[in-house]
């Protein structure tokens, strides 16, 4: 009985020792939240993400995400046959030249080897409006819960507003497209377009937060989580493009389906997670200097 009780003791003592440094890791955390303005902005960021259920939000946009990109799909699809016929290169050539690699050249090539082409478009075009104003309607919840901001100020998902944001959005896909395809094509000019490519992208995203709530803090006041968001963006692009695409399609015989929809879902939670914490940074910076004013 000695061995396991001194098994069971020696447990015990792990876990006390490791109770132990918890506990010196959060007075430590807490002393320098006292010393350091930016430890402090840090810790009031994080409890802001936790009590609006940022975690939440981020799933709930994801889900709304992944409906948008479905009619979006049969558009590209589209585009895409319409694009290889008028070049005269095969699917696949088509997809590559546009920057398109592993996963998505494989799944629209595929699927725009077909006839119904402008049944495509005229079944994707109004179905993407409305999934956009579904979104829209999304990302207003969202930013009114983090920015705490009243009701009465909050806009309604409008025909105009889902239109912008449809244009916007649609703009990041072509800056995105673009920089994939000098990546391609080669190597230094692709390491530059992914630098360059940052401005275009915080530019776009604070085009959507300043229709979105805000309070009254001014535009400039959502340029810190327009810069967020687009550092993550690309960061979570080259994930996709070096871990998640060529995982999926290795796995793609045993998984099937599910491995490249299980691929596209973890890609749109993250992309969403970096939504809210744009939001989440800009009302959290606006706060403190409000209550410094």
């Amino acid at each position: 009985m000695a061995a396991p009780q001194s098994r069971l003791e020696r447990a015990r003592s792990w876990v006390a020792s490791l109770r132990a440094d918890g506990e010196r890791l959060a007075q430590r955390a807490q002393d320098e939240r006292e010393r350091r303005r930016s430890v402090d902005t840090l810790f009031e960021m994080v409890e802001r993400d936790s009590e609006v259920g940022g975690g939440i939000i981020a799933g709930a946009l994801a889900y709304r995400l992944f409906i948008w990109l479905l009619p979006l799909a049969l558009i590209a699809v589209a585009g895409l046959g319409f694009a290889a016929d008028a070049s005269s290169e095969s699917l696949e050539e088509a997809a590559h030249s546009l920057g398109l690699e592993g996963l998505i050249s494989n799944s629209i090539a595929n699927a725009a080897d077909s006839p119904n082409r402008w049944y495509a478009l005229l079944i994707g075009i109004p179905v993407l409006i409305w999934a956009t104003r579904s979104m829209l309607r999304v990302l207003i919840g969202a930013h009114r819960l983090v920015w705490t901001d009243v009701r009465a100020r909050a806009p309604k998902p409008k025909l105009v507003l889902s239109l912008r944001l449809l244009v916007l959005l649609l703009c990041f896909g072509v800056v995105s497209t673009a920089a994939s395809a000098i990546r391609a094509w080669s190597t230094a000019p692709g390491v530059l377009a992914t630098l360059v490519a940052l401005v275009p992208y915080a530019g776009l995203w604070v085009l959507i937060a300043v229709r979105l709530p805000h309070r009254d803090a001014p535009w400039t006041a959502l340029i810190p989580g327009a810069l967020v968001l687009a550092m993550g963006v690309e960061l979570f692009h080259a994930v996709i493009v070096y871990v998640i695409s060529p995982w999926a399609v290795a796995k793609q015989g045993t998984y099937g389906a599910l491995g490249v929809a299980a691929a596209l879902l973890v890609g749109l939670f993250l992309i969403s997670r970096l939504v809210v914490a744009s939001a989440v940074v800009n009302a959290t910076l606006w706060e403190r200097r409000s209550r410094a004013a």
